[in-house]
């Protein structure tokens, strides 16, 4: 697979996953809070309206003629952080999220360290072959 395909299948991937993520953030706030955490007051709701803004922001990404790298690498910097910022709520030792909230953090960290992986690839494959 040619970097500049490779790279906007995972761009595409990525916006699907991180749409769903919202919305289902957004729509079983409380379900959700429930479920991964032993905080009643905290609330997930920006963080779905925020995921809902990047999918949008990252399918458009995925859907210009020519790749901008300075795009695509803000993309990636931020599933970076995303995963570090995971990383580092499940293992502060804070005991905000249940064990179920701990395993679901880490396997959406996993995720997305893979859509970052992949989308670091075809952007390198594209500049390569440019």
């Amino acid at each position: 697979m040619n970097g500049q395909k490779l790279l906007n299948t995972t761009l595409r991937v990525n916006a699907l996953f991180s749409l769903l993520s919202g919305i289902d953030l957004v729509v079983f706030d409380s379900t959700i809070v429930r479920v991964l955490t032993d905080d009643m007051l905290v609330s997930i709701l920006p963080t779905g309206v925020m995921l809902i803004a990047f999918s949008i922001f990252v399918f458009s990404v995925s859907m210009l003629s020519n790749v901008n790298k300075y795009l695509v690498g803000s993309i990636i910097a931020m599933d970076a952080l995303w995963v570090l910022g995971s990383l580092a709520l499940v293992l502060s030792g804070h005991e905000i999220l249940t064990f179920i909230g701990q395993v679901s953090v880490l396997a959406v960290a996993l995720v997305i360290a893979s859509f970052a992986f992949f989308q670091t690839k075809g952007l390198l494959r594209h500049l390569q072959s440019a």
